[in-house]
């Protein structure tokens, strides 16, 4: 029997039950207590705060462990202009006898005193800190600040900066992964208002199309879900303009058609995939040591396509 596509996008576009929402919640509030009842943290100037899909609500039942994020603001990685109208020595910038990979040890200590060893797993970049039944599972990533200064002053002579957060991998230590939280949300809440309340919809609803495609789908289309994270999904589709939301009343076929087919002429050999953005808009989507490209974003949307419309000729 085949499948009605249209039933089936309304019921992957609705958020997750309150149920999930309060677990989530939980698990930032259990990290933050662990991190306030560490001696070695104790009077550090720490924020703890829930990423990601949770915190954006993008989420899907998919989404089994909740992002959150643990940000030293007393010490700071710096991003200099090119031209080098602002360095270290102009700011005064001293090494701090704190170092990151400090910080981090001392972040693990504390959630293995809170949780017990056997429920934290260090990885690469984020600590596993498995879930109890009041609590989701959750990805624990340590940041310091980062400051990307534009080389501008402001109207108080103060050098200007955009701030962020940065770690380093435990495997790769001189690599940079730079994030823009708060730059991510505020601009996914205005693409979802400029969109009466349709990009995150339809986020979750390529998120749906990932999952089933890795569980249902053909060969081509559990290979190329494989190839594309969650979060290159929600900027996959806030890169789509704003005209291809919204395009039917109490449905999203038509939605779905639109997007895909903007995307797909995008991502293509001869498109401009590599001037499509993260959602922050503070670095493109395929760069460096990311280690995603538009090939692999092509092919997820070339098979969710086949997924969706058949033999429906592919946009160009």
């Amino acid at each position: 029997m085949s499948r009605n596509w249209d039933q089936t996008l309304k019921d992957w576009a609705e958020t997750i039950n309150v149920t999930d929402e309060e677990r989530g919640r939980s698990a930032r509030e259990a990290i933050q207590q662990a991190i306030r009842g560490a001696p070695k943290l104790e009077q550090k100037g720490i924020d703890v705060f829930v990423t990601g899909s949770y915190r954006n609500n993008t989420n899907t039942r998919a989404d089994s462990d909740i992002d959150v994020a643990v940000v030293l603001r007393d010490i700071a990685f710096y991003e200099f202009p090119a031209e080098g109208s602002v360095t270290r020595e102009i700011l005064g910038i001293r090494t701090s006898d704190y170092s990151f990979d400090a910080f981090r040890n001392d972040v693990e200590a504390a959630l293995r005193a809170r949780f017990g060893t056997s429920n934290v797993t260090a990885g690469n970049k984020a600590f596993d800190v498995r879930a109890s039944g009041a609590r989701l599972d959750a990805d624990v990533a340590v940041f310091l600040k980062h400051r990307r200064y534009t080389g501008k002053k402001t109207a108080t002579g103060a050098w200007e900066y955009i701030e962020g957060v940065e770690l380093r991998p435990r495997n790769a230590p001189a690599e940079r992964i730079i994030n823009w939280p708060e730059q991510h949300y505020e601009r996914g809440i205005a693409k979802n208002d400029a969109t009466n309340r349709r990009f995150k919809r339809m986020v979750r609803i390529f998120k749906h199309m990932r999952a089933d495609m890795a569980v249902q789908g053909d060969t081509e289309q559990q290979s190329a879900a494989g190839q594309v994270r969650a979060f290159v999904l929600e900027c996959l589709v806030h890169n789509a303009p704003d005209a291809c939301f919204h395009l039917e009343e109490g449905g999203y076929l038509k939605d779905t058609e639109a997007v895909l087919s903007w995307l797909l002429r995008a991502t293509q050999p001869s498109g401009t995939g590599h001037k499509l953005m993260e959602v922050s808009r503070m670095q493109p989507l395929f760069h460096g040591p990311a280690r995603r490209t538009p090939q692999q974003a092509y092919a997820f949307l070339k098979a969710a396509w086949r997924r969706i419309f058949g033999a429906k000729e592919l946009p160009r």
